[in-house]
């Protein structure tokens, strides 16, 4: 993940450079909370493989997409995409439908 990131970023510079505007304070903030939740997020996942096998969770991890769909709409009033709202119509019920399958599957 460090080496995925550092060449990203080292790659993504040359572009970024001429464009620069300093980070505000807030935007410090806002960072921060975002590094403590993606390591929460982390954290339970983690503890979520301690109790089931990872492919029972790989499934939930797809909603991210939709949650992301829906915070894009509330803060940034971005209207998503015809070809957003289909993928959310396909993967929603696809995940409900793993989880009944792994539910029955481990019992």
């Amino acid at each position: 993940l460090f080496y995925g990131s550092l060449s990203t970023a080292a790659i993504s510079a040359f572009k970024a450079f001429p464009t620069w505007v300093p980070v505000t304070t807030t935007q410090y903030g806002l960072i921060a909370l975002l590094g403590v939740g993606a390591n929460m997020l982390l954290f339970c996942l983690l503890r979520a493989f301690k109790y089931v096998e990872a492919s029972a969770t790989c499934p939930y991890r797809y909603t991210e997409f939709v949650l992301s769909a829906i915070a894009g709409f509330f803060f940034f009033a971005e209207r998503p995409s015809p070809t957003t709202l289909l993928g959310s119509c396909i993967i929603l019920p696809s995940v409900v439908y793993c989880a009944i399958v792994e539910t029955r599957a481990n019992k």
